[in-house]
């Protein structure tokens, strides 16, 4: 039985992470793009896309989006490979396709098998009303290759083609995106455009314009008589004229937003400098920081780790509580043999547990309110038949988590009333923190405003933000004890450096685990005393027990670190416009 168990748990953990690596190792580039576009006699245009995948893993399907603009209508949509017609047919097998119609794009998607390999896909179709036809002049100005789509394109050749020769002088071409990266040739019958290494948010967008008279007049009709080489002419250099305006205007903007973030960013600087003097500056302890295993006093250990860890509370703490509580004869804890759990799903672990009983002894009078919390909580979890030590602080049951929101506020309480920290300084923290806000507030209109350089003083404000914390101090007599229990904890840390007398190793225990030191450290403490169990009486092995107190220390460190208690918590476009590009395939594969 146990050998079938750890098989199929073997096998169900291999299975998933096979898949989880087969899934994350997937890749695919289309580095090479090859158009050609051909101008019809009847005024329609052809599109035919080659389009080069190297995929890196298993796929089976790729799809090419065209946006419903620029044309009014799309028809002859075909997907080819090597020649090799795919069907269209909606039963998504290999060599098959389909097309998906929405209000604002026609979808193809094909189906097909590969795997570590490259294949070049053809997609075709012929668009209506994507050319502008004047009296004299025609244009497509049409978007070959979307911005945002999948991938980036290595290599991009656009071969435009007009139903009949032409003479060079008759064809014109701008291009607006990207104005510096394409390159453009002639030949006997229109234009041939390339270009490499365009980021995927690049769009390539190109303005072709051409004679009218290429055209069958009788299979076309004019579109717009307003329409003229020079009005294009006119056109690209208003939008030059234009985006060289944007680009001084950016470029003012960029300065205002660079002079704002260093104002913003030096007022945030100098707003947490003046608090941090006037309210934070710490007060000066003439107290050697010779490290000391005597303890330094008598606090409880959870309200001495709230000092120590800068007033954070933590499983930790409850833990120490519980067992100095023990230590002073209120509970008994045992060591037990684990419940054994024959669930497929159940830990193989062997380790031990504890459990708590009580000792029935009467709360005395130095026994604080969260002490008592505590103690009375822990009591009534046992009255219930809770004696499982994890199992009483079970997090997922909903009066642990509400007893546990308590007793925070509780030692929180308490400890604040110790006089151990500056009340005035925490005035100081909020009102830099209030500044740094407002100071947020504008460095965050400048980036809309101005220029996204503004939100560089953000960084700096969000910095000076959280530093605000760092505002609040301890008074003297809080630093005093903070630098006496600092130097006792890192002579914990480097117990194995020390001779640690076993009337003080139980006590050593309890602190060592409420400042939250790590099992290493815990397990240091022990190891000089082979015969320390004999001094936690508190703790009672289970006899035959090969358990040391090394291992016990493992225990209750690990059930501190892992969360005894944890506070997480068939449409058609609108045809082409002079002026306006349409267009803007883009695709993916999977």
């Amino acid at each position: 039985m146990k050998f079938s168990k750890f098989c199929f748990l073997f096998v169900t953990f291999f299975t998933f992470i096979l898949c989880n690596f087969t899934a994350q190792a997937k890749e695919y580039s289309i580095p090479e793009l090859r158009i050609e576009v051909s101008v019809n006699p009847d005024g329609t245009v052809t599109i035919t896309e080659h389009r080069t995948y190297v995929f890196d893993g298993d796929f089976s399907w790729a799809n090419y989006e065209l946006p419903k603009s620029g044309f009014s209508a799309i028809r002859n949509i075909q997907v080819s490979e090597n020649g090799s017609e795919y069907v269209n047919l909606n039963s998504e097998e290999p060599g098959t396709f389909l097309v998906e119609e929405s209000s604002r794009s026609f979808n193809i998607k094909w189906f097909y098998e590969a795997e570590n390999e490259e294949r070049v896909f053809t997609i075709s179709y012929t668009l209506e009303g994507a050319v502008v036809i004047g009296p004299e002049w025609s244009e497509l100005f049409w978007n070959y290759a979307a911005a945002g789509r999948e991938k980036s394109t290595d290599e991009l050749s656009i071969l435009f083609q007009l139903p009949e020769v032409v003479a060079d002088s008759n064809v014109h071409s701008w291009v607006r995106e990207p104005a510096w990266e394409i390159e453009s040739t002639s030949f006997d019958r229109g234009l041939q455009f390339t270009g490499s290494d365009i980021s995927r948010s690049q769009a390539v967008v190109i303005r072709t314009v051409f004679p009218t008279s290429v055209f069958d007049p009788s299979r076309i009709s004019i579109t717009d008589r307003g329409f003229s080489l020079a009005w294009a002419r006119n056109d690209e250099a208003n939008y030059r004229e234009q985006q060289i305006a944007e680009a001084e205007e950016r470029e003012r903007m960029m300065t205002y937003g660079i002079e704002l973030a260093v104002i913003i960013a030096g007022l945030s600087i100098l707003c947490f400098i003046y608090f941090y003097r006037k309210y934070g500056s710490r007060h000066q302890i003439n107290l050697s920081r010779n490290e000391s295993l005597m303890i330094p006093g008598k606090q409880q250990p959870a309200a001495i780790g709230w000092l120590l860890m800068h007033r954070t509370i933590t499983g930790a703490h409850v833990t120490a509580t519980l067992l100095d509580l023990a230590r002073r004869a209120y509970f008994v804890i045992n060591e037990a043999e684990p419940e054994k759990d024959d669930s497929w799903f159940a830990s193989a672990s062997t380790e031990n547990t504890f459990h708590i009983t009580d000792a029935q002894k009467e709360p005395d009078s130095t026994l604080t309110e969260w002490e008592l919390s505590l103690l009375s909580f822990v009591k009534e979890r046992i009255s219930e038949g809770h004696n499982d030590i994890s199992k009483i602080f079970k997090f997922t049951d909903g009066n642990v988590s509400k007893w546990y929101s308590s007793w925070k506020d509780e030692l929180k309480s308490f400890a604040e009333k110790q006089g151990w920290i500056d009340a005035a300084s925490y005035k100081g923290a909020w009102w830099n923190f209030g500044i740094q806000m407002i100071f947020m507030l504008t460095a965050l209109a400048g980036i809309f405003i101005l220029h996204p350089v503004a939100g560089l003083a953000a960084i700096v404000v969000f910095v000076a933000s959280v530093l605000s914390l760092s505002i609040i101090r301890r008074t003297p007599k809080g630093e005093e004890l903070y630098k006496s229990w600092k130097n006792y904890q890192e002579a914990l840390k480097n117990a194995k450096d020390y001779s640690i007398p076993d009337h003080h190793l139980g006590r050593h225990f309890i602190y060592s685990i409420a400042f939250g030191l790590s099992k290493d450290h815990i397990e240091h403490i022990f190891e000089q005393n082979p015969g320390a169990a004999s001094a936690i009486t508190w703790i009672i092995i289970m006899p035959g027990s090969d358990s040391t107190p090394a291992s016990i220390a493992t225990s209750f460190s690990n059930l501190a670190a892992t969360g005894t208690i944890s506070s997480g918590g068939g449409v058609s476009g609108g045809g082409a416009s002079a002026g306006s590009a349409g267009g803007g395939a883009s695709g993916g594969a999977g």
